[in-house]
């Protein structure tokens, strides 16, 4: 195996381990919510910001998976019904597109997470900083997987049930 795919495996690990906790994180929360709430009538003051900080996680890191899958929306059914070379030619353009969108992306979230230190998140005080993060890890590993789509160089996810444990 070479090198490229032992990173990919590490990599894909350790996101696959974030989407996880995030997950647990952000169903534990709003489990203990609703139960505080309609129970003992005394809600988690931190439990919304917390579930949406958790979720945007889970959706940026996600994102990464699916780009690598080719699975986001596109207009596949008419691209795939032009004649061959032609496909090709406006598949490559908008996958240029897409990587051009995803570095300004990158490039005006990387801004976002620099300038925003000194700002806190209103309930848990949490640096937005760190919350932005996750946007530009998101639209950098996207830009990557669209980046070995075009050059040709992908492989499918390797995020499928036997690396998820679930080898049945």
């Amino acid at each position: 195996m070479d090198t490229f795919f032992k990173v990919r495996k590490v990599t894909d690990k350790i996101l696959q381990a974030a989407i996880i906790i995030l997950f647990l994180v952000m169903f534990g929360v709003t489990t203990v919510n609703v139960v505080m709430r309609f129970i003992f009538n005394s809600p988690l003051k931190f439990a919304v910001e917390l579930g949406r900080y958790t979720f945007a996680g889970i959706v940026y890191l996600g994102s990464i998976f699916v780009m690598r899958d080719d699975g986001h929306i596109g207009l596949d059914i008419i691209v795939d019904a032009l004649p061959g070379k032609l496909s090709v030619i406006v598949k490559n353009f908008s996958r240029v597109l897409v990587l051009c969108y995803l570095a300004l992306f990158c490039f005006e979230s990387t801004r976002m997470v620099m300038g925003n230190w000194a700002n806190r998140s209103s309930t848990m005080q949490v640096p937005m900083s760190v919350v932005y993060l996750v946007m530009v890890i998101g639209s950098l590993g996207m830009f990557i997987e669209e980046l070995l789509l075009l050059l040709g160089k992908q492989q499918k996810s390797t995020a499928n049930a036997e690396d998820m444990g679930g080898g049945m």
